[in-house]
């Protein structure tokens, strides 16, 4: 378990799974970090940004991957748009 885990950490990825079990075996081995400190000014922000960009990167993957790119849909899209602005 220790080595994927400490080569994606050496790679200088941050995520909130790696710094779950780097940071508290860093505390074990008498590094001078408090429980509040890491949760606070390491955890929660990675967290965050995991989320956010998981799923901003993800979402946008999966859409530009698996949009409708046939002719009709493209057609259909421009109809309504053109009914869209005239109605306005």
């Amino acid at each position: 378990m220790w080595l994927p885990i400490m080569t994606f950490f050496a790679q200088g990825f941050e995520h909130s799974i790696v710094n779950m079990f780097v940071v508290p075996a860093g505390m074990m081995f008498g590094s001078p970090v408090s429980i509040r400190s890491w949760l606070f000014w390491n955890q929660l922000p990675v967290t965050l940004g995991n989320i956010v960009s998981g799923a901003l990167f993800t979402g946008l993957a999966l859409y530009v991957t698996y949009r409708d790119k046939s002719p009709a849909a493209f057609q259909d899209a421009v109809i309504e748009t053109e009914g869209a602005m005239e109605a306005a």
